[in-house]
């Protein structure tokens, strides 16, 4: 294998010399002369640099991580694509760190993030990427910015989304419609879905309606699958339910599996909304939901993070971007 020691031979130079030379070192003046002859032996020989131990040397890196509690889910696969085509365009590479929502597993990334010196993180807020674990990335100075979910962490800069208002605009969409046994599926932990419910509960408020206290399942898993289960239980336990609000698509998805199943038309007997515009014009029929700028908000997130990049020793105050979901109706409502 070779080595540096190879290569500062091979150029007559020191050690030292080709070391400043591949760490683009500032404080070392070496000339152009010697620049290029330590080139010319690098490609000779073919050298290909340590990468983690200029990490290691230099405290950086040229890689970007994502954080996400699972990848399956379309929403999340369609913001990393933004995402790394943003950071090819500066030839950065991109760590994807799928955390199943379990605490252990956000841990482990974040400290063996922190161990690879990368140069930022992009990290979705949801519970299980704990507070302590984003002071972890600051105090060892990377840069860190929150996009999507609904902790509140000041102290860095987040792209969010207005779930309460979404939730109440989705939810009133369905009581003009004439429905008020309207049934609620989300997600257990989720600080998400707790706001996107309160949306729903404002709703019933503003239209002086008793808001129903016990049409709500919520369930574990991003998955089609968890709600399909969930749709069961909710019909199961309470019949008289005619609209469904969803947490997300993929759950909204299942939900339109199960009515099919269970023979109850769409829309003619239930009706569903879901939440993220990640699969709702795929489900058959295609389901309403709430449209997230899922592009703009990668790509805010990461212009964000690329400005604490380059300004990594300047102090700039925490920003804080919320955006407001809109509405698209289609055939499930």
């Amino acid at each position: 294998m070779i080595t540096i020691r190879d290569v500062a031979k091979a150029a007559g130079v020191s050690v030292a010399t080709v070391s400043a030379v591949l760490n683009n070192d500032s404080k070392v003046k070496v000339s152009e002369k010697l620049t290029k002859k330590v080139k010319q032996a690098m490609k000779e020989l073919n050298y290909r640099p340590n990468l983690i131990a200029r990490n290691l040397a230099k405290n950086e890196s040229r890689v970007i991580a994502y954080i996400v509690p699972s990848i399956s889910n379309p929403f999340f696969s369609q913001i990393a694509r933004t995402i790394e085509d943003m950071a090819f365009a500066e030839k950065y590479s991109i760590y994807l760190c799928n955390t199943g929502g379990r605490e252990e597993r956000a841990r482990l990334y974040i400290e063996n993030l922190i161990d690879s010196r990368v140069s930022g993180v992009i990290t979705t807020l949801t519970w299980e990427v704990k507070a302590e674990y984003i002071k972890m990335l600051r105090e060892e100075k990377i840069p860190v910015v929150g996009l999507a979910g609904a902790q509140i962490i000041k102290d860095i800069d987040t792209v969010t989304v207005n779930d309460r208002e979404g939730g109440r605009i989705a939810t009133e969409y369905l009581i003009r419609k004439g429905h008020k046994n309207i049934g609620f599926i989300g997600l257990k932990h989720s600080e998400t879905t707790k706001q996107r419910y309160q949306g729903y509960l404002q709703a019933f408020k503003n239209h002086e309606l008793p808001a129903p206290k016990d049409l709500v399942v919520l369930g574990t898993e991003f998955t089609r699958e968890e709600g399909a289960n969930l749709t069961e239980v909710l019909l199961r336990q309470h019949p008289e339910v005619t609209g469904i609000f969803v947490y997300n698509d993929e759950l909204g998805a299942g939900v339109i599996d199960k009515l099919w199943e269970l023979k109850i038309k769409i829309p003619q007997e239930t009706v569903v909304i879901g939440f993220d515009d990640s699969v709702a014009g795929y489900t058959r029929p295609r389901l309403t939901t709430m449209i997230l700028p899922k592009e703009e908000m990668a790509r805010t997130a990461m212009e964000m993070l690329f400005e604490r990049i380059r300004k990594k020793e300047k102090k700039l105050a925490p920003r804080h971007v919320q955006v407001l979901p809109t509405l698209m109706p289609r055939e499930s409502a």
